[in-house]
């Protein structure tokens, strides 16, 4: 293998990009037992590099999950997947320590998403509501037991970052209103009822967040305050019977034609528009503030 090659390795559910050049090692990891199928890399990758296999479906139900392959001979491992992939399946190491290059390089931004808990407001009336409801099981207890294992107190809620996906179900389920939860995507979503085939349910299926529920009459329906906009039942849908849009990405003010340019891959052009409308109105507020401190 030449020096600066991309090695392609393939194991227990990964894919492995790996380059190595002058004492340098770069590693791109794909974690397909994460991997949703939502095709966000595929849409925004410059080099499109990635390819979406698509799922398999019977008699309506969700068979094999749809996840993505790399091309290793166009892949850069800039980490535009990284920063967008909603189910956090993609990662780059260098030299052992996680990096994102696009964001090191000050072309990429920092998406807004957070949770916060509020530990000091839990009680065990809750029935540690948050741990239970998190679809990712992204979410650990720990928590005080008297002698007789009884618990009576909770000590700590631990997130895994890596596993959560911010679709704010702890949030809703937590009584005590501790649990606090930004999304980096909103969107609008439109389900075609009249359109999709008798028994079918890929689409609930396929939902990360379980935010599509399948009721009585077979037909389904979402509880749009938990959808992350991942788009994975957009793609998995045989009629294209489900209509998604993202209206707006939460992330840090930066100025880049590569983020524009991504953007415009991830967004329809009228909520685009407005977004750019609103950051150059911004841009030129703090301008104004600027020239009237002198």
């Amino acid at each position: 293998m030449k020096r600066g090659a991309i090695r392609k390795r393939e194991f227990d559910g990964a894919l492995v990009l790996e380059r190595r050049m002058l004492g340098t090692c770069n590693v791109l990891a794909l974690d397909r037992n994460r991997c949703i199928g939502c095709n966000i890399c595929v849409k925004i990758c410059p080099e499109e590099a990635p390819r979406l296999l698509s799922a398999v479906i019977r008699d309506g139900k969700l068979l094999k999950m749809g996840f993505i392959d790399i091309d290793a001979g166009k892949c850069t491992l800039c980490g535009e997947c990284v920063v967008l992939c909603p189910a956090n399946a993609i990662e780059i190491m260098r030299n052992g320590k996680e990096i994102i290059p696009v964001i090191e390089a000050g072309v990429f931004p920092d998406l807004l998403k957070e949770i916060v808990v509020d530990v000091g407001r839990c009680n065990l009336d809750c029935e540690l509501a948050c741990r239970e409801s998190c679809p990712t099981k992204a979410i650990s207890i720990t928590t005080e037991k008297a002698e007789s294992g009884e618990m009576i107190r909770i000590i700590e809620v631990d997130i895994d970052r890596d596993k959560c996906i911010f679709c704010g179900k702890c949030e809703s389920a937590c009584p005590q209103t501790a649990i606090h939860v930004v999304r980096p995507f909103q969107g609008l979503v439109q389900l075609k009822t009249d359109l999709c085939p008798d028994n079918c349910q890929a689409c609930v299926d396929v939902c990360p967040s379980k935010a599509l529920i399948l009721y009585e009459n077979g037909k389904p329906r979402i509880e749009e305050r938990f959808c992350i906009y991942c788009g994975a039942c957009q793609e998995v849908c045989p009629e294209k019977a489900i209509g998604m849009q993202r209206t707006r990405i939460l992330h840090n003010l930066i100025k880049s034609g590569a983020w524009i340019t991504a953007l415009e891959k991830l967004m329809s052009l009228q909520y685009l528009d407005k977004e750019l409308s609103a950051k150059s109105m911004k841009k030129l507020r703090e301008a104004v503030r600027n020239i009237d401190r002198f």
